[in-house]
């Protein structure tokens, strides 16, 4: 029998549900309202997690035959973890594939896969009944099993299903016996249903979420769904409820539904109605209930009533109960805009993967609520469930805890996208699969959006599918990103447009995408017009990235048909493996074997993996702020607070200030209270004194706003907001050298040259120099030397992710990838010319041009002068004008080890970038060099520090080195391993930590861009072009040393 003839469940994608039952909404069934009420423990829900026997094999013909019988001999298998995936428990390996299919799917002929890669995973596992589950209906329920799967009870096929991320639910009562009962379950890797599951993430497989046994009585209720309706503007609201009640066996007499809700346990309506006669086993019930002047759910003020459906028999027997906290809220599209309870709003929002670095999509609570906790915290009030529906525990906290779900079905065929455009025979597949999300999604009041999938091109199954949606629930709008010409979806989506392309597509232009990734296609603007504009995704944040986001949020404020967007993404996907000496490490693909080597492209998070903050967070946890403050008069304190919410007023926050000068405190206080409403504004008066200061000084006002009571996800005295303002206070120009001290400093600089090296003496100190390479070698303060390695020019800057991405993802790019071009002119500068000049006794001048080697045509001198005094200051000004678009404009040292102490005045305290400072304030800072560097996946540039004035790295003594800023303010990073170390090791755990401190002290480098996923490249203004020339001074002194004092 040819394939064509025959083809298995699991290669057809017209059979992707075998005797599932009919999907229903998340919920549970208890025996009585105290039970549910008191949210007892569940009599009626039994999981079957833990320890499965089980068995797998690399492919098909590798399954164990007759394994579902009794009587099979399974002593020889392993256990495994259920829920869990098999390749993170050591069988098979992980695959990333961004955008490709895994090799086993074939493109010709779709679905077409290879019969010697697919997986099969055998599990068994056996269970007894409850004893108070018996005359009761039993149902088996798997929340998530990857990709398609069959399953036996006792011998007897009980069904098959697709869909990895959504329950597959059975009646097994048929199938149960007294005693022990066997499940088997036969689970393959690939199947049909994984043509459309090509998300950005791994490709796991198994049993990995839950396994719960339900049992009901005869007659229950099997689904429900609860909408709201508002009349007089939102004085009145009513919840219509309609109920879908499910008897297995004929039961005699009148039965009644009976629907209270209640705010805590104040009840406040109730209703009841007899339930009409059974057609076909069901009988559907509509009851509803009006609520006057009701509190509303929003991200903000997420109130939820208790709503019980409480199904009673003959003689008032109760016979089911559910429970729902429900929030009454109105989503609507008009007027181009997102409207939530009447009100226009701003989507602050992330995507974000079920993920945990390291048990992949198996999620426990305690992950999910730490989630939803850090998103509250760091201003963020939406999500989108990229690129399938979630855990279900995970939109009830959503409700709880307030955030905005885009609930996106779990349909991608990124890598086949193109070729399966307008292929029918994948609609009822698909059809299944959003009908199914949203059954099972549906009384989320977090949920205000239905997304239909991504990434998987636009035909007439999109539309079909958007159809059934509004058929299902017009409560919500439906979105889809590829509707590129705004003909079905209600809100017209884009992802990664830079802000330039995006105001072009608002005021009616055009621009064209034209990226492997993205796909090939051209924008219009008219194509978006009568509809709200927002982005499914934008802002790339992988590895060191991010750069102006700020102008996203401009445009945000500026256009409201923009309703916002959701960053890429929240966390990276990185898995925590270890290396065969037992060292914990971030794995990424191409690490573990697969087949594919994309590498760092499943880490663009702002948090990693573990949910440790990149610097980047703070950028966004600023920029979506809700609450503004600008400056009316500083000189007489008065400004003006905006409060940016839509339904909260600020009254939970207390508004704190402080004077600093240098980052000394200086004054502060503690303002009252401001009860203002949302999306008003008022003038407050802070009443600091402007301090007298000395040259050199800078004086900041630091408005924070931070909780004043606990918070379901915050503590109080929580910072949420902040502004800093530098005060107009009259001060005298800096200089770096100043006037003759009032005591003469001892002694003389004496000078001592060969041809090997120039040495400068002062009291207590020394300065050597090479006047081959014409490099400070060393600063010797009595007997200690303070370098380690030479300070000398750096041009270069060690590749960020967004440097590398195209290579990164198009593997034929890799050998089009030359060795950075200024990395090896900063390693061929060649001194030139060196000169030494001592105009008094007390001053010695070097001069020093390095040219780039002799293979570089463009001959533009690296020009530095030291001026050396004798209170041991080292003043430097370095000039260089680039022919060609430069990576940083700087200096490097290396410092003993010894030195990790330190201190900086300048923006902090986190890394910040030319186009990322935001979210960073003026202050002074204190780490140690270990803290300091931040450790992105792959080692790249870190750390870097911008708008210093000043730092010192000392030891624990205090003794070490100083650096001042000139006329212009300076960046700096440190590092306790080498520039080189980073630029080629792949892995944290591959850099060296070295006897030595990498001191880097440059003027600027260039931005690290971000707007899009391969090529992100910086803004224009944040480029070092060629032919500007580029110049800065700082200065070098000792401190903490008695021999010069």
């Amino acid at each position: 029998m040819t394939r064509q003839q025959y083809q298995p469940e699991w290669c057809n994608p017209r059979i992707f549900n075998i005797n599932k039952q009919p999907a229903r909404c998340s919920s549970l069934s208890f025996p009585s309202r105290e039970t549910a009420e008191n949210k007892a423990e569940h009599h009626r829900q039994l999981f079957l997690d833990g320890q499965w026997r089980f068995h797998w094999t690399p492919k098909p013909s590798g399954r164990p035959m007759d394994f579902e019988k009794a009587d099979f001999d399974d002593s020889n298998w392993n256990t495994i973890a259920v829920p869990s995936h098999w390749e993170l428990q050591g069988y098979g390996v992980p695959i990333y594939a961004p955008f490709h299919m895994p090799p086993s799917l074939r493109k010709k002929n779709m679905p077409d896969i290879d019969p010697q890669d697919n997986p099969v995973g055998s599990y068994r596992h056996s269970f007894i009944l409850p004893k108070e589950w018996q005359g009761q209906e039993i149902y088996l329920q798997f929340d998530g099993v990857c990709s398609a799967f069959y399953l036996w009870l006792n011998g007897n096929f009980v069904g098959y299903s697709q869909d990895s991320m959504l329950p597959a639910e059975f009646y097994i009562s048929p199938y149960l016996k007294e005693g022990e009962n066997l499940i088997s379950v036969q689970v393959y890797r690939f199947s049909d249903g994984t043509y459309l599951e090509n998300q950005d993430m791994w490709f796991l497989s198994g049993i990995f979420r839950s396994v719960r046994l339900f049992a009901l009585p005869n007659t229950a209720i099997r689904d429900f769904f609860l909408r709201t309706t508002f009349t007089n503007g939102f004085d009145l609201a009513t919840l219509n409820v309609r109920v879908d009640i499910l008897q297995r066996q004929v039961a005699e007499g009148p039965m009644r539904l009976s629907l209270q809700i209640l705010d805590g346990s104040t009840r406040l309506a109730e209703t009841q109605v007899q339930l009409p006669d059974f057609e076909q086993n069901h009988a559907e019930v509509e009851l509803s209930l009006n609520l006057p002047d009701p509190r509303l759910w929003s991200a903000e003020t997420p109130h939820l009533y208790e709503v019980y459906l409480i199904l009673e028999g003959v003689g008032g027997e109760v016979l089911d109960v559910r429970h729902i906290r429900h929030g009454f809220r109105q989503v609507e599209i008009r007027e181009e805009r997102l409207w939530v309870n009447g009100k226009p709003i701003l989507i602050k929002g992330v995507n974000r993967h079920d993920f945990d670095p390291q048990t992949g999509h198996t999620m426990d609570e305690v992950r999910l609520i730490d989630d939803i906790l850090t998103m509250k915290r760091y201003n963020i009030n939406a999500v989108r469930t990229s690129h399938y529906p979630d855990d279900e525990r995970f939109y009830d906290l959503c409700d709880e805890f307030g955030l905005y779900v885009m609930d996106e079905a779990n349909i991608e065929t990124h890598g086949y996208r193109d070729a399966m455009q307008g292929d029918m025979q994948w609609l009822e597949a698909m059809k299944e699969r959003v009908s199914r999300m949203v059954a099972r999604d549906k009384n989320h009041a977090s949920i205000i959006f239905w997304s239909l999938g991504n990434e998987s091109q636009t035909d007439d199954k999109f539309k079909q599918l958007t159809d059934m949606v509004h058929q299902l629930d017009s409560s919500r709008p439906v979105h889809y990103e590829q509707d590129y010409h705004g003909e079905y979806a209600d809100v017209y989506s884009m992802m990664y447009p830079t802000p330039m392309d995006l105001e072009s597509i608002i005021n009616g232009g055009n621009y064209s995408s034209r990226s492997g990734i993205l796909g090939w296609h051209t924008f219009y603007g008219k194509d978006a017009l009568g509809k709200p504009l927002i982005l499914c995704e934008y802002a790339h944040a992988m590895g060191n990235s991010l750069g102006n986001f700020q102008k996203y949020l401009d445009l945000f404020e500026k256009y409201p048909r923009l309703v916002g967007g959701f960053i890429w993404d929240f966390a990276d996907q990185s898995i925590l493996k270890q290396t065969p000496e037992g060292s914990d490490f971030w794995a990424y693909g191409g690490d573990m074997g697969d087949p594919y080597d994309f590498r760092v492209f499943c880490c663009n998070g702002l948090f990693s993996a573990d949910r440790s903050p990149h610097p980047a967070a703070d950028t966004v946890k600023k920029g979506y702020q809700d609450v503004a403050v600008q400056v009316i008069d500083l000189t007489t304190g008065k400004f003006l607070v905006s409060n940016r919410f839509f339904f909260r007023s600020l009254s939970f926050l207390t508004p704190l200030w402080k004077v600093e000068v240098d980052g000394i405190l200086l004054q502060n206080g503690v303002l009252p209270v401001l009860d203002l409403p949302p999306r008003e504004s008022m003038e407050i008066n802070i009443s600091y004194q402007l301090p007298q200061l000395q040259a050199g000084q800078e004086a900041f006002l630091t408005l924070s706003f931070v909780t004043n009571r606990d918070l379901d996800w915050a503590k109080q005295g929580y910072e949420l907001a902040w502004e800093q303002f530098p005060l107009p206070c009259k001060t005298t120009p800096f200089a770096l050298v100043s006037a003759p001290p009032a005591v003469p400093v001892r002694g003389e600089l004496v000078v001592k040259s060969t041809r090997e090296r120039l040495s400068i003496r002062g009291t207590g100190f020394e300065v050597f120099f090479n006047p081959r390479s014409g490099y400070l070698e060393q600063y010797r303060v009595g007997q200690r030397d303070l370098l380690t390695s030479p300070l000398r020019p750096n041009l270069w800057r060690v590749r960020i992710d967004n440097d590398i991405s195209g290579p990164m993802l198009y593997p034929w790019a890799r050998s089009l990838f030359t060795p950075q071009y200024w990395r090896r002119v900063t390693l061929g500068l060649r001194c030139t010319r060196f000169t030494m000049q001592q105009p008094s006794e007390d001053v010695v001048l070097v001069s020093v041009e390095w040219s780039p080697p002799l293979w570089d045509v463009r001959k533009q001198p690296f020009r530095a002068s030291f001026t050396i005094h004798a209170d041991g200051e080292v003043l430097i000004d370095c000039e260089f004008t680039p022919q060609r678009e430069l990576e940083r404009m700087g200096m490097t040292v290396g410092l003993a080890d010894d030195l990790d102490r330190v201190e900086w005045f300048g923006l902090g305290p986190q890394e910040t970038m030319p186009d990322r400072k935001l979210g960073a304030r003026v202050g002074l800072f204190q780490g140690e060099v270990s803290e300091l560097m931040h450790h992105y996946v792959r080692p790249q540039e870190n750390g870097n520090r911008s708008d210093v004035r000043r730092v010192r790295l000392t030891n624990v003594r205090g003794e070490g080195l100083r650096v001042e800023s000139g006329e212009k303010n300076f960046c700096f990073s440190v590092w306790n391993c080498t520039q080189a170390d980073l630029a080629e090791a792949q892995h944290i755990h591959e850099l060296p930590q070295r006897d030595l401190v990498t001191l880097n002290i440059d003027l600027v480098q260039k931005g690290v861009g971000g707007d899009v996923p391969a090529g992100g490249s910086p803004h224009v203004e944040y480029l070092l072009p060629g032919g500007r020339k580029l110049s800065y001074n700082f200065c070098l002194k000792p401190v903490g040393f008695p021999e010069i004092g």
